[in-house]
């Protein structure tokens, strides 16, 4: 492959990463406000709810980190 083209792929998987880690820390920041004080302090039924809300941003959270790794092993050393 030519050295233009392995630069094209190189500089598309680093967009890639950026974007994922972007969408990452977004679900972490958004983690925050599902810390655990917050969510034993309200309601039942509205702590329910949030512990979903949680247990969903944590779920997305760990697709994107396996989704960054998948990328950083297709970039060519």
């Amino acid at each position: 492959m030519s050295n233009e083209k392995l630069d094209l792929m190189k500089e598309v998987l680093n967009q890639v990463m950026d974007l994922l880690s972007e969408e990452r820390n977004a679900c972490d920041k958004a983690l925050m406000a599902y810390e655990p004080q917050v969510i034993q302090d309200a309601d039942p039924e509205l702590r329910r709810m949030r512990e979903i809300e949680a247990i969903k941003l944590r779920n997305e959270a760990h697709v994107l980190m396996r989704l960054e790794s998948i990328v950083k092993r297709m970039v060519p050393k």
